[in-house]
Protein backbone atom coordinates (compact mmCIF):
# COMPACT_ATOMS: atom_id res chain seq x y z
CA UNK A 1 0.00 0.00 0.00
CA UNK A 2 3.08 2.54 1.00
CA UNK A 3 4.49 2.03 -2.52
CA UNK A 4 1.17 1.81 -4.24
CA UNK A 5 1.17 6.02 -2.79
CA UNK A 6 4.88 6.62 -3.51
CA UNK A 7 4.40 5.35 -7.08
CA UNK A 8 1.23 7.43 -7.39
CA UNK A 9 3.18 10.66 -5.64
CA UNK A 10 6.10 10.06 -8.25
CA UNK A 11 3.90 9.80 -10.85
CA UNK A 12 1.84 12.95 -10.24
CA UNK A 13 5.29 15.37 -9.62
CA UNK A 14 6.55 13.82 -13.12
CA UNK A 15 3.09 14.34 -14.50
CA UNK A 16 3.54 18.13 -13.14
CA UNK A 17 7.22 18.47 -14.67
CA UNK A 18 6.25 17.19 -17.89
CA UNK A 19 3.37 19.52 -18.28
CA UNK A 20 5.56 22.36 -18.38
CA UNK A 21 7.57 20.87 -21.47
CA UNK A 22 5.90 21.65 -24.65
CA UNK A 23 8.05 19.31 -26.36
CA UNK A 24 5.91 16.30 -26.21
CA UNK A 25 8.13 14.31 -28.23
CA UNK A 26 10.89 14.40 -24.87
CA UNK A 27 8.65 13.26 -22.38
CA UNK A 28 9.34 9.86 -22.48
CA UNK A 29 13.08 10.62 -22.07
CA UNK A 30 12.33 13.19 -19.49
CA UNK A 31 10.38 11.02 -17.09
CA UNK A 32 13.47 8.35 -17.25
CA UNK A 33 16.18 10.44 -16.57
CA UNK A 34 14.10 12.31 -13.84
CA UNK A 35 12.95 8.56 -12.38
CA UNK A 36 16.49 7.35 -13.06
CA UNK A 37 17.63 10.28 -10.26
CA UNK A 38 14.72 9.87 -7.60
CA UNK A 39 15.12 6.32 -7.57
CA UNK A 40 18.80 7.17 -6.42
CA UNK A 41 18.10 9.16 -3.40
CA UNK A 42 15.10 7.24 -2.76
CA UNK A 43 17.41 3.89 -2.32
CA UNK A 44 19.85 5.98 -0.07
CA UNK A 45 17.03 7.25 2.08
CA UNK A 46 15.70 3.53 2.24
CA UNK A 47 19.18 2.01 3.30
CA UNK A 48 18.87 4.93 6.12
CA UNK A 49 15.97 3.17 7.54
CA UNK A 50 13.14 5.44 6.28
CA UNK A 51 10.07 3.94 4.65
CA UNK A 52 9.45 3.69 0.97
CA UNK A 53 6.95 6.67 0.97
CA UNK A 54 8.95 8.91 3.27
CA UNK A 55 12.07 8.44 1.01
CA UNK A 56 10.04 9.12 -1.97
CA UNK A 57 8.94 12.02 -0.77
CA UNK A 58 12.18 13.76 0.72
CA UNK A 59 13.27 12.56 -2.51
CA UNK A 60 11.19 15.16 -4.55
CA UNK A 61 11.71 17.42 -2.31
CA UNK A 62 15.52 17.11 -2.70
CA UNK A 63 14.99 17.39 -6.76
CA UNK A 64 13.12 20.76 -6.35
CA UNK A 65 9.62 21.99 -7.20
CA UNK A 66 8.27 20.12 -10.35
CA UNK A 67 6.81 22.99 -12.11
CA UNK A 68 10.00 25.06 -11.63
CA UNK A 69 12.32 22.29 -12.65
CA UNK A 70 10.10 21.52 -15.74
CA UNK A 71 9.52 25.94 -16.83
CA UNK A 72 13.66 25.51 -16.62
CA UNK A 73 13.71 22.36 -18.92
CA UNK A 74 10.82 24.08 -20.98
CA UNK A 75 12.72 27.40 -21.76
CA UNK A 76 15.77 25.15 -22.49
CA UNK A 77 14.10 22.80 -25.05
CA UNK A 78 11.53 25.35 -26.46
CA UNK A 79 10.96 26.30 -30.12
CA UNK A 80 14.00 28.52 -31.03
CA UNK A 81 13.13 30.99 -34.21
CA UNK A 82 16.17 32.04 -35.92
CA UNK A 83 15.28 35.66 -36.35
CA UNK A 84 18.63 36.67 -37.56
CA UNK A 85 18.08 34.85 -40.88
CA UNK A 86 15.21 36.90 -42.03
CA UNK A 87 17.37 40.39 -41.59
CA UNK A 88 19.04 40.03 -44.72
CA UNK A 89 16.51 38.35 -46.41
CA UNK A 90 14.73 41.53 -46.30
CA UNK A 91 16.90 44.00 -46.95
CA UNK A 92 17.79 41.25 -50.32
CA UNK A 93 13.91 41.19 -50.95
CA UNK A 94 13.58 45.45 -50.42
CA UNK A 95 16.68 45.84 -53.15
CA UNK A 96 14.87 43.52 -55.41
CA UNK A 97 11.50 45.20 -55.57
CA UNK A 98 13.09 48.74 -55.44
CA UNK A 99 14.43 47.83 -58.41
CA UNK A 100 11.66 45.90 -60.07
CA UNK A 101 9.44 48.88 -59.19
CA UNK A 102 12.07 51.01 -61.55
CA UNK A 103 11.82 48.97 -64.65
CA UNK A 104 8.17 49.80 -64.01
CA UNK A 105 8.60 53.17 -63.52
CA UNK A 106 11.14 53.37 -66.81
CA UNK A 107 7.59 53.04 -69.07
CA UNK A 108 9.89 51.70 -72.16
CA UNK A 109 9.61 49.04 -74.04
CA UNK A 110 7.47 45.79 -72.24
CA UNK A 111 7.63 47.72 -69.43
CA UNK A 112 4.90 50.52 -70.84
CA UNK A 113 2.44 47.75 -70.38
CA UNK A 114 3.40 45.91 -66.81
CA UNK A 115 5.24 46.93 -63.59
CA UNK A 116 7.39 44.04 -62.30
CA UNK A 117 7.43 45.41 -59.15
CA UNK A 118 3.88 45.51 -58.63
CA UNK A 119 3.12 42.07 -60.45
CA UNK A 120 6.02 40.19 -57.85
CA UNK A 121 4.26 41.80 -54.49
CA UNK A 122 1.50 39.06 -54.65
CA UNK A 123 3.78 36.24 -55.22
CA UNK A 124 5.85 37.75 -51.99
CA UNK A 125 2.52 37.33 -50.09
CA UNK A 126 2.46 33.62 -51.19
CA UNK A 127 5.46 33.01 -50.12
CA UNK A 128 5.31 34.19 -47.16
CA UNK A 129 2.58 32.03 -46.20
CA UNK A 130 4.57 29.02 -46.92
CA UNK A 131 7.62 30.55 -45.36
CA UNK A 132 5.44 30.24 -42.28
CA UNK A 133 3.88 26.92 -42.89
CA UNK A 134 6.71 25.22 -43.74
CA UNK A 135 8.30 26.62 -40.65
CA UNK A 136 5.91 25.53 -38.13
CA UNK A 137 6.25 21.82 -40.50
CA UNK A 138 7.58 18.63 -38.51
CA UNK A 139 10.58 18.03 -40.93
CA UNK A 140 10.61 14.45 -39.55
CA UNK A 141 7.73 13.09 -41.72
CA UNK A 142 9.98 13.90 -45.28
CA UNK A 143 12.15 11.44 -43.35
CA UNK A 144 9.23 9.21 -42.57
CA UNK A 145 7.83 9.41 -45.92
CA UNK A 146 11.08 9.83 -47.55
CA UNK A 147 10.64 6.74 -50.26
CA UNK A 148 6.59 7.77 -50.78
CA UNK A 149 8.62 11.35 -51.47
CA UNK A 150 11.16 10.05 -53.84
CA UNK A 151 8.95 7.91 -55.59
CA UNK A 152 6.17 10.40 -55.85
CA UNK A 153 8.20 13.25 -56.69
CA UNK A 154 9.90 10.66 -59.63
CA UNK A 155 6.05 10.26 -61.15
CA UNK A 156 5.07 13.54 -60.76
CA UNK A 157 8.06 14.65 -63.11
CA UNK A 158 7.37 12.06 -65.82
CA UNK A 159 3.48 13.38 -65.76
CA UNK A 160 3.86 16.88 -65.49
CA UNK A 161 6.66 17.24 -68.31
CA UNK A 162 4.65 14.90 -70.77
CA UNK A 163 1.33 16.17 -70.14
CA UNK A 164 1.73 19.63 -68.87
CA UNK A 165 5.76 20.99 -69.88
CA UNK A 166 5.96 24.76 -71.51
CA UNK A 167 8.70 26.94 -72.09
CA UNK A 168 9.19 30.63 -71.06
CA UNK A 169 12.06 32.81 -72.50
CA UNK A 170 12.96 29.57 -74.34
CA UNK A 171 13.66 27.89 -71.42
CA UNK A 172 12.10 24.07 -70.57
CA UNK A 173 11.55 22.95 -66.99
CA UNK A 174 7.63 25.20 -66.35
CA UNK A 175 4.42 23.62 -65.94
CA UNK A 176 1.45 24.96 -67.11
CA UNK A 177 -1.84 23.73 -65.20
CA UNK A 178 -4.83 26.22 -65.67
CA UNK A 179 -4.06 29.75 -65.45
CA UNK A 180 -1.08 28.52 -62.90
CA UNK A 181 2.50 28.03 -64.22
CA UNK A 182 5.67 27.25 -62.15
CA UNK A 183 9.25 26.07 -62.57
CA UNK A 184 8.98 22.42 -62.11
CA UNK A 185 12.35 22.00 -62.55
CA UNK A 186 13.55 23.38 -59.24
CA UNK A 187 10.42 22.16 -57.54
CA UNK A 188 11.80 18.47 -58.44
CA UNK A 189 15.52 18.89 -57.19
CA UNK A 190 14.59 21.09 -53.97
CA UNK A 191 11.73 17.38 -53.56
CA UNK A 192 14.81 15.07 -54.46
CA UNK A 193 17.10 16.74 -52.03
CA UNK A 194 14.54 16.36 -49.03
CA UNK A 195 13.96 12.72 -49.87
CA UNK A 196 17.20 11.97 -50.02
CA UNK A 197 18.46 11.97 -47.01
CA UNK A 198 15.86 9.79 -45.47
CA UNK A 199 16.68 7.24 -48.87
CA UNK A 200 20.41 7.09 -47.97
CA UNK A 201 19.71 6.90 -44.00
CA UNK A 202 17.81 3.57 -44.94
CA UNK A 203 20.71 1.44 -46.66
CA UNK A 204 22.69 2.05 -44.07
CA UNK A 205 25.79 2.79 -45.76
CA UNK A 206 28.74 3.17 -42.96
CA UNK A 207 29.60 -0.43 -42.41
CA UNK A 208 29.32 -1.05 -46.06
CA UNK A 209 32.65 -1.57 -48.25
CA UNK A 210 32.00 0.02 -51.84
CA UNK A 211 31.74 -3.00 -53.89
CA UNK A 212 28.45 -3.93 -51.73
CA UNK A 213 25.09 -2.99 -53.70
CA UNK A 214 23.72 -0.34 -51.63
CA UNK A 215 26.22 2.00 -52.51
CA UNK A 216 25.05 1.01 -55.65
CA UNK A 217 21.48 1.90 -54.84
CA UNK A 218 22.40 4.94 -53.59
CA UNK A 219 24.17 6.13 -56.52
CA UNK A 220 21.37 5.20 -58.67
CA UNK A 221 18.77 7.29 -56.07
CA UNK A 222 20.98 10.19 -56.83
CA UNK A 223 21.46 9.97 -60.86
CA UNK A 224 18.11 9.06 -61.63
CA UNK A 225 17.19 13.00 -61.14
CA UNK A 226 19.88 13.53 -63.57
CA UNK A 227 18.17 10.82 -66.38
CA UNK A 228 14.88 12.89 -66.40
CA UNK A 229 16.69 16.15 -66.62
CA UNK A 230 18.41 14.49 -69.63
CA UNK A 231 15.11 12.74 -70.78
CA UNK A 232 13.19 15.66 -70.43
CA UNK A 233 16.33 17.61 -72.63
CA UNK A 234 15.77 20.91 -69.78
CA UNK A 235 18.20 23.94 -70.00
CA UNK A 236 18.46 24.58 -66.46
CA UNK A 237 21.82 23.78 -66.12
CA UNK A 238 22.92 25.47 -62.94
CA UNK A 239 20.43 23.95 -60.94
CA UNK A 240 21.41 20.44 -62.01
CA UNK A 241 24.75 21.52 -61.13
CA UNK A 242 23.67 22.55 -57.38
CA UNK A 243 21.83 19.44 -57.19
CA UNK A 244 24.54 17.33 -58.01
CA UNK A 245 26.87 18.89 -55.28
CA UNK A 246 24.28 18.99 -52.61
CA UNK A 247 23.46 15.23 -53.78
CA UNK A 248 27.22 14.27 -53.72
CA UNK A 249 27.27 15.87 -50.01
CA UNK A 250 24.29 14.43 -48.12
CA UNK A 251 26.07 10.93 -49.62
CA UNK A 252 29.31 11.87 -47.95
CA UNK A 253 27.44 12.52 -44.87
CA UNK A 254 25.53 9.23 -44.99
CA UNK A 255 29.05 7.61 -45.20
CA UNK A 256 29.62 7.24 -49.22
CA UNK A 257 32.28 5.24 -50.56
CA UNK A 258 35.79 7.94 -51.49
CA UNK A 259 35.57 5.64 -55.08
CA UNK A 260 31.92 6.84 -55.76
CA UNK A 261 32.67 10.57 -54.25
CA UNK A 262 35.42 10.91 -56.77
CA UNK A 263 33.84 9.02 -59.07
CA UNK A 264 30.24 11.09 -59.22
CA UNK A 265 32.37 14.78 -59.94
CA UNK A 266 34.55 13.60 -62.68
CA UNK A 267 31.57 11.93 -64.13
CA UNK A 268 30.06 15.23 -64.49
CA UNK A 269 33.10 17.07 -65.16
CA UNK A 270 33.60 14.66 -68.47
CA UNK A 271 29.94 15.31 -69.44
CA UNK A 272 30.15 19.26 -69.00
CA UNK A 273 33.62 18.82 -71.16
CA UNK A 274 31.56 16.82 -73.59
CA UNK A 275 28.84 19.24 -73.83
CA UNK A 276 31.37 21.86 -74.14
CA UNK A 277 32.52 20.64 -77.30
CA UNK A 278 29.66 19.64 -79.19
CA UNK A 279 27.27 22.56 -78.35
CA UNK A 280 28.53 26.13 -79.89
CA UNK A 281 26.42 27.57 -77.97
CA UNK A 282 28.51 26.53 -74.69
CA UNK A 283 31.88 27.92 -76.39
CA UNK A 284 30.00 31.06 -77.05
CA UNK A 285 29.18 31.55 -73.31
CA UNK A 286 32.41 30.33 -72.13
CA UNK A 287 34.77 32.06 -74.44
CA UNK A 288 32.48 35.17 -74.12
CA UNK A 289 34.06 35.10 -70.82
CA UNK A 290 37.90 33.45 -71.01
CA UNK A 291 38.48 34.25 -74.37
CA UNK A 292 36.72 37.29 -75.62
CA UNK A 293 38.80 38.21 -78.20
CA UNK A 294 37.65 34.66 -79.80
CA UNK A 295 34.14 35.86 -80.36
CA UNK A 296 32.32 38.34 -82.35
CA UNK A 297 31.23 41.48 -80.67
CA UNK A 298 27.38 40.15 -81.20
CA UNK A 299 28.51 36.66 -79.21
CA UNK A 300 29.91 39.15 -76.39
CA UNK A 301 27.01 41.17 -76.44
CA UNK A 302 25.32 40.76 -73.17
CA UNK A 303 28.38 40.68 -71.29
CA UNK A 304 29.61 43.62 -72.52
CA UNK A 305 26.11 45.35 -71.87
CA UNK A 306 26.42 44.44 -68.26
CA UNK A 307 29.56 45.34 -67.71
CA UNK A 308 29.12 48.95 -69.33
CA UNK A 309 25.66 49.20 -67.18
CA UNK A 310 27.96 48.50 -63.86
CA UNK A 311 30.80 50.62 -65.23
CA UNK A 312 28.72 53.53 -65.80
CA UNK A 313 26.92 53.31 -62.59
CA UNK A 314 28.85 54.91 -60.28
CA UNK A 315 28.26 55.40 -56.65
CA UNK A 316 24.89 56.34 -56.91
CA UNK A 317 23.36 55.50 -60.03
CA UNK A 318 21.05 56.96 -63.11
CA UNK A 319 18.19 57.32 -60.65
CA UNK A 320 15.09 55.84 -60.31
CA UNK A 321 12.91 54.67 -63.39
CA UNK A 322 16.34 54.36 -65.31
CA UNK A 323 15.65 52.50 -68.63
CA UNK A 324 16.51 48.94 -69.11
CA UNK A 325 15.79 48.42 -72.73
CA UNK A 326 19.53 47.74 -73.17
CA UNK A 327 19.91 44.93 -70.63
CA UNK A 328 18.27 41.99 -71.71
CA UNK A 329 16.31 40.19 -68.88
CA UNK A 330 16.81 43.36 -67.10
CA UNK A 331 13.91 41.86 -64.54
CA UNK A 332 15.56 38.26 -63.84
CA UNK A 333 18.62 37.03 -65.29
CA UNK A 334 20.51 40.19 -65.54
CA UNK A 335 18.51 42.22 -62.23
CA UNK A 336 22.63 42.93 -61.01
CA UNK A 337 23.57 45.13 -63.38
CA UNK A 338 20.14 46.77 -64.03
CA UNK A 339 20.15 47.61 -60.19
CA UNK A 340 23.88 48.49 -60.26
CA UNK A 341 23.23 50.73 -63.30
CA UNK A 342 20.27 52.70 -61.34
CA UNK A 343 21.20 52.66 -57.35
CA UNK A 344 24.90 52.49 -57.93
CA UNK A 345 27.76 50.86 -56.61
CA UNK A 346 27.13 51.69 -53.21
CA UNK A 347 23.73 49.84 -53.45
CA UNK A 348 24.78 46.78 -55.01
CA UNK A 349 27.90 46.59 -52.40
CA UNK A 350 24.86 46.71 -49.56
CA UNK A 351 22.98 43.98 -51.66
CA UNK A 352 26.15 41.84 -52.29
CA UNK A 353 26.96 42.26 -48.26
CA UNK A 354 23.64 41.08 -47.14
CA UNK A 355 24.13 37.64 -49.61
CA UNK A 356 27.00 36.93 -47.96
CA UNK A 357 25.93 37.97 -44.62
CA UNK A 358 23.22 35.52 -44.97
CA UNK A 359 24.76 32.43 -46.15
CA UNK A 360 27.19 32.74 -43.24
CA UNK A 361 24.16 32.81 -41.32
CA UNK A 362 23.11 29.94 -43.21
CA UNK A 363 26.22 27.98 -42.37
CA UNK A 364 26.19 28.64 -38.71
CA UNK A 365 22.28 27.29 -39.16
CA UNK A 366 23.12 24.43 -40.62
CA UNK A 367 26.35 23.38 -38.15
CA UNK A 368 24.01 23.59 -34.69
CA UNK A 369 21.41 21.22 -36.19
CA UNK A 370 22.71 18.04 -34.67
CA UNK A 371 19.99 15.72 -35.70
CA UNK A 372 21.74 14.25 -38.74
CA UNK A 373 18.95 13.90 -41.32
CA UNK A 374 17.45 17.25 -40.48
CA UNK A 375 21.24 18.81 -40.75
CA UNK A 376 21.55 16.88 -44.59
CA UNK A 377 18.34 18.08 -45.11
CA UNK A 378 19.00 22.02 -44.29
CA UNK A 379 22.40 21.65 -45.65
CA UNK A 380 21.34 20.29 -49.43
CA UNK A 381 18.49 23.63 -49.50
CA UNK A 382 20.92 25.89 -48.58
CA UNK A 383 23.31 24.96 -51.24
CA UNK A 384 20.71 25.58 -53.46
CA UNK A 385 20.13 29.00 -52.27
CA UNK A 386 23.94 29.90 -52.12
CA UNK A 387 24.77 28.81 -54.93
CA UNK A 388 22.06 30.48 -57.22
CA UNK A 389 23.14 33.63 -55.67
CA UNK A 390 27.57 32.85 -55.53
CA UNK A 391 27.11 32.03 -59.56
CA UNK A 392 24.30 34.83 -60.10
CA UNK A 393 26.51 37.28 -59.11
CA UNK A 394 29.68 36.09 -60.74
CA UNK A 395 27.51 35.56 -63.88
CA UNK A 396 26.60 39.15 -63.68
CA UNK A 397 30.06 40.82 -63.20
CA UNK A 398 31.72 38.48 -65.91
CA UNK A 399 33.44 36.13 -64.06
CA UNK A 400 31.51 33.27 -65.19
CA UNK A 401 29.72 31.96 -68.24
CA UNK A 402 26.20 33.25 -68.27
CA UNK A 403 23.37 30.91 -68.15
CA UNK A 404 19.78 31.02 -66.84
CA UNK A 405 19.74 32.34 -63.71
CA UNK A 406 17.56 33.72 -61.25
CA UNK A 407 19.11 35.71 -58.00
CA UNK A 408 16.65 34.25 -55.38
CA UNK A 409 14.58 37.22 -53.39
CA UNK A 410 15.86 39.63 -55.75
CA UNK A 411 14.68 39.45 -59.43
CA UNK A 412 11.26 38.82 -60.74
CA UNK A 413 10.43 35.54 -60.23
CA UNK A 414 6.39 34.73 -59.40
CA UNK A 415 6.45 31.34 -58.55
CA UNK A 416 10.06 30.55 -58.26
CA UNK A 417 9.87 33.09 -55.48
CA UNK A 418 7.47 30.88 -53.68
CA UNK A 419 9.60 27.52 -53.52
CA UNK A 420 12.59 30.11 -52.42
CA UNK A 421 10.20 31.23 -49.48
CA UNK A 422 9.36 27.21 -49.05
CA UNK A 423 13.13 26.66 -48.70
CA UNK A 424 14.13 29.22 -46.14
CA UNK A 425 10.95 27.82 -44.44
CA UNK A 426 12.16 24.45 -44.30
CA UNK A 427 15.07 25.54 -42.72
CA UNK A 428 14.40 27.22 -40.31
CA UNK A 429 12.18 24.81 -39.37
CA UNK A 430 14.44 22.02 -38.89
CA UNK A 431 16.43 25.01 -36.76
CA UNK A 432 13.72 25.54 -34.66
CA UNK A 433 12.89 22.07 -33.85
CA UNK A 434 17.08 21.10 -32.99
CA UNK A 435 16.04 21.48 -29.07
CA UNK A 436 13.13 19.61 -29.06
CA UNK A 437 14.37 16.26 -30.15
CA UNK A 438 15.11 13.37 -27.73
CA UNK A 439 18.93 14.24 -25.69
CA UNK A 440 19.58 10.59 -27.26
CA UNK A 441 19.58 10.99 -30.47
CA UNK A 442 21.12 14.48 -30.38
CA UNK A 443 23.72 12.62 -28.45
CA UNK A 444 24.79 10.16 -31.26
CA UNK A 445 24.54 12.62 -34.00
CA UNK A 446 27.16 14.90 -31.70
CA UNK A 447 29.48 12.02 -31.31
CA UNK A 448 29.11 11.32 -35.06
CA UNK A 449 30.04 14.54 -35.99
CA UNK A 450 33.10 14.53 -33.47
CA UNK A 451 30.97 17.18 -31.53
CA UNK A 452 32.79 17.87 -28.12
CA UNK A 453 31.40 15.72 -25.35
CA UNK A 454 30.08 18.73 -23.74
CA UNK A 455 27.75 19.51 -26.39
CA UNK A 456 26.14 16.59 -25.53
CA UNK A 457 25.88 16.67 -22.11
CA UNK A 458 22.51 16.11 -20.11
CA UNK A 459 20.66 18.75 -18.40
Amino acid sequence: MERREAEASIGTYLDRLCARVKAKELHPELREEMRGHLDELIADKEDAGASTLEAALWAMKQMGDADEIGGTLGQVHRPKFNWKLLVPLGVMAGIGLLALFSLGASGSGVFKYMNPGQQQLPYYAMGIAALIACCLFDYRLLNKYAVALYSGTALLTLFFFQAASVKINGTLGWVGLGPVTFNWTLCMFMLFILALPGMLDRLSLQPASWQNIRHLIAVGFILLPVALYVYFDLLAWLALGLYLVAATLLYARAGGAKVYLYLLPAAAAAWAVSLYVRNPQWQERVQAVFAPQRQSPDSNYMNNVMAAAIREAGWFGQGFGSSGDSITYAYADAIFPYLTYSFGWITAGLLVASIVWLMVLLLHTVRKITEPVGRSMAAGLSILLAGQWIYGIGASLGLLPMTSLLLPFIGYGGSTTIVHCAIVGLILGIYRRKDMLPMKRRTEAADASGAAPAAASRY
